[in-house]
C-alpha cells in the first residue's frame, strides 16, 4: 500500500513540474511540425501494426494526442497549400495534379501564410525539406513567404542520393537537375543521404537557436516519397536493419528500412531539443501530407489499409493520414473529434496567444485538443477535382461522406494486403520502444513509459469497422448516383448507403454544391521550357522576372482555350488522356435542360465553370 501511495504522490509531482511549464505560461511554445511525404495508415505501429516498427514516433504518439479522424488532401501540393494558408487549395486554384519544377504557377502572393502568422508573435521561422508551392518566381519561394531560411527542395521530390528531379514533358523530352538550395543557392557540393542532410540541419538550428525568442521549425521530410523512375526506392546506404527483417515482401522490406531511417531521425530531433533545453517548451506536431501510393505511378509500396483508395484519391487511403501532436501539458488520449490541414493554422496561432482576422476554412482546434473542449468542426471538404480527365468531389458532414462525379481510372480498391506478410516473428513492441531515443529522453525527465497505459493507447488508435455488411461490388459513383458512407462505422467504405439515405444525402449534396461553386478553377497543366535546368547548370532554379504577372494560368478572366492557344507555340501543354489539350471536361454538356438529377449536376457545374 505504501509503495501505491508513493507511486501516485510521484506521477502528481511529475504533472505538477509539466504543467507549470505548459503552453499556457508567458514564455511562447516552441514547434516543430514534422510533416512527411506519402506516408499510410498501416505504417506506423501506433496504428496496430507491428510490421513496420516506428519506436521514436510511437512514445511521442503514446504520450500526446493521436488525432483519429486527421484529414489531408489527397496529393502533395494541395495538402501544403492548405497547412499554410488555412484554406482549402481549391479557393486558390491550387487543388489538383501536383506541381511540375517547370511549371509558373504558386501559392497567390496576396495570401499570408502561417510561419507569417507566427513571426507577428516573435518567432524564428524555419523551413528545413520539400516546399512543392511555386518556385518559378523569386516571389513564390519560403524566404519571401514568411520563413527565415529554408534548406531543402523546391519541387516535389528528389533522388535521395543526387537530388535530382526528373521531368518528362509531352514530346517525350526530359528535364532534369539538382533540387537543393540553402537560401536559394544551390548546393552542389552536397553528398549526404538527403535524410540525413535535413535532420542534421535541424539539428544545427536547434542547437544554435536563441532561446530570447520563440522557434518554428517546419520540418518537411521527403521520405518515404518515391524516387525518380527507375530508383522508386532508395533506402539508407547502411546495413540492413534486424528490425524489420521479418518482412516477406523484399520491396516493403526496403520501405521499411526508409521508414526506419525517418524514426530514427525523429529521435535525434526530439534528443537535440532535449539537449538545448527546449522540449519542455515545444510543440511537437506529425503528419504525413496524404496517404501511400501503394500501386501505381511512383508506388512506394507503402499501405493505407484497412482503408479504400490510395494517394490521388478521394477514399480515406488518400486522405485520411497518421497524426498526433505532443507537449508535455496535453493529457495522452485518443482524439477522436474531425480535423482537417486547413485547421493547423488557426489552432497553432491560436496555441500561442494569436489570432487570426481573415476568413479561412481553418477552425482553431486547440481547446478541443488540450481541454477536452467540444469540437468545432463540424464537417470538412475533402477532395475537389475538375480536370480534363476526371471530375468528382468528397464531403463529410457528421459520421457521413459522399463521393460523387467520375474517377474512373483511379485507384478505387483495397491494396496492399499482400505487401503485410511475415516471414519470422518481428521484434517485441514494448523492448522496441523502450530502447528508443525518445523514450531515454523522456526517461531522463521521469516520464518513463507505462506498458498498460502504452498498450491502451495502442489499441484505442486502432481502426474499426462495426458495421459488418460490405457490399460484393463496392461502390464507385457514376453520372446518376455517387456513393454514401457512414465512415464511423464503416471506415473502410464498404457499405454504399446512398439508396437509403436520402435526406443525408441532400443535406451533403447542397453543402457540397455551395462549395463546388467557390472553386477557382486551373488553368492547363503548362510546363515552361525556359524552366529547363540545362539553362542553369542543371539545377532547378526560379526562371522568371518577378516584375511580370504572377499567376497567370489562373487567370479566370481568360477561357482554358484562350490560354491554350497563346501558349502552344511557346509552352508544352500537357495533354489530356485522349491526347487533346482543349481544356474541357469530359463529355461536356451544352444543354442542362433536359437533364436530371446527379448528371443536371455536373452539367451545371461544367457550364458554370
Amino acid at each position: 500500500m505504501f509503495e501505491y501511495f508513493v507511486k501516485i504522490w510521484w506521477k502528481i509531482c511529475v504533472l505538477l513540474v509539466i504543467f507549470s511549464r505548459s503552453v499556457t505560461s508567458q514564455a511562447s511554445p516552441h514547434i516543430l511540425f514534422i510533416m512527411v511525404d506519402d506516408m499510410g495508415w498501416n505504417d506506423v505501429s501506433y496504428h496496430g501494426s507491428n510490421q513496420i516498427l516506428t519506436p521514436n514516433l510511437d512514445v511521442l504518439a503514446s504520450r500526446g494526442v493521436i488525432l483519429q479522424q486527421y484529414y489531408s488532401e489527397a496529393i502533395c501540393t494541395p495538402a501544403r497549400t492548405a497547412l499554410l494558408t488555412g484554406k482549402y487549395p481549391m479557393r486558390l486554384g491550387m487543388h489538383g495534379m501536383p506541381l511540375y519544377n517547370s511549371e509558373d504557377r504558386g501559392i497567390p502572393v496576396s495570401e499570408r501564410l502561417l510561419p507569417s502568422y507566427l513571426k507577428e508573435r516573435g518567432y524564428k521561422t524555419h523551413l528545413v525539406g520539400k516546399w512543392h508551392v511555386g518556385m518559378s518566381r523569386n516571389q513564390f519561394l519560403p524566404t519571401r513567404r514568411g520563413y527565415d531560411s529554408h534548406y531543402g527542395m523546391l519541387g516535389g521530390f528528389v533522388d535521395y542520393y543526387t537530388y535530382n528531379k526528373v521531368e518528362l514533358l509531352p514530346n517525350g523530352k526530359e528535364f532534369y537537375g539538382a533540387d537543393l538550395t540553402d537560401n536559394d543557392i544551390p548546393q552542389d557540393d552536397e553528398d549526404r543521404y538527403i535524410v540525413d542532410a535535413l535532420t542534421e540541419r535541424a539539428i544545427d538550428i536547434i542547437q544554435n537557436h536563441n532561446d530570447s525568442s520563440p522557434m518554428f521549425l517546419h520540418l518537411a521530410h521527403n521520405v518515404p516519397h518515391a524516387g525518380n523512375d527507375g530508383g522508386l526506392l532508395q533506402p539508407p546506404n547502411v546495413p540492413l536493419s534486424k528490425r524489420n527483417q521479418h518482412i516477406a515482401h523484399s520491396n516493403r522490406r526496403l520501405y521499411a528500412e526508409m521508414v526506419t531511417h525517418l524514426d530514427l531521425s525523429v529521435g535525434k530531433v526530439v534528443k537535440a531539443l532535449a539537449d538545448n533545453g527546449m522540449l519542455q517548451n515545444t510543440i511537437i506536431i506529425f503528419a504525413s501530407d496524404n496517404g501511400a501510393p501503394t500501386v501505381g505511378m511512383f508506388n512506394n509500396w507503402g499501405v493505407n489499409l484497412p482503408f479504400r483508395g490510395k494517394k490521388q484519391t478521394p477514399w480515406e487511403g488518400g486522405v485520411r493520414v497518421p497524426a498526433f501532436i505532443w507537449h508535455p501539458s496535453l493529457r495522452p488520449k485518443v482524439w477522436d473529434g474531425l480535423m482537417h490541414v486547413t485547421d493547423w493554422l488557426p489552432t497553432l496561432v491560436g496555441a500561442v496567444g494569436g489570432e487570426v482576422n481573415v476568413q479561412i476554412d481553418g477552425v482553431n482546434q486547440w481547446d478541443s485538443i488540450s481541454k477536452d473542449a467540444k469540437p468545432k468542426r463540424k464537417e470538412v471538404l475533402i477532395a475537389i477535382e475538375d480536370s480534363d480527365t476526371n471530375i468528382y468531389a468528397a464531403f463529410r458532414a457528421g459520421d457521413y461522406k459522399i463521393v460523387v462525379g467520375n474517377v474512373t481510372g483511379l485507384s478505387n480498391g483495397y491494396y496492399g494486403a499482400d505487401f503485410m506478410t511475415y516471414r519470422a516473428c518481428p521484434p517485441d513492441y514494448f523492448t522496441t520502444l523502450k530502447s528508443s531515443e525518445v523514450a531515454k529522453v523522456f526517461e531522463s525527465f521521469n516520464m518513463k513509459l507505462d506498458y498498460d497505459e502504452v498498450l491502451a493507447m495502442r489499441e484505442a488508435s486502432i481502426i474499426k469497422q462495426t458495421d459488418p455488411v460490405r457490399d460484393l461490388i463496392p461502390c464507385e459513383p457514376s453520372p446518376e448516383r455517387g456513393c454514401l458512407y457512414n465512415v464511423k462505422r464503416d471506415p473502410s467504405e464498404s457499405h454504399d448507403l446512398w439508396s437509403r439515405g436520402t435526406k443525408i444525402t441532400d443535406l451533403l449534396w447542397s453543402r457540397l454544391k455551395n462549395l463546388w461553386s467557390m472553386q477557382l478553377r486551373r488553368g492547363p497543366v503548362t510546363i515552361d521550357p525556359r524552366a529547363d535546368p540545362a539553362n542553369f547548370g542543371y539545377r532547378w532554379m526560379p526562371w522568371l522576372n518577378d516584375s511580370l504577372p504572377a499567376n497567370t494560368l489562373n487567370n479566370t478572366n481568360s477561357s482554358k482555350n484562350e490560354i491554350a492557344s497563346n501558349l502552344s507555340e511557346k509552352y508544352y501543354i500537357v495533354p489530356n488522356s485522349d491526347g487533346s489539350s482543349d481544356g474541357k471536361t469530359v463529355t461536356t454538356t451544352v444543354n442542362c435542360q433536359d437533364v436530371k438529377g446527379f448528371r443536371n449536376f455536373l452539367c451545371i457545374l461544367r457550364s458554370v465553370f
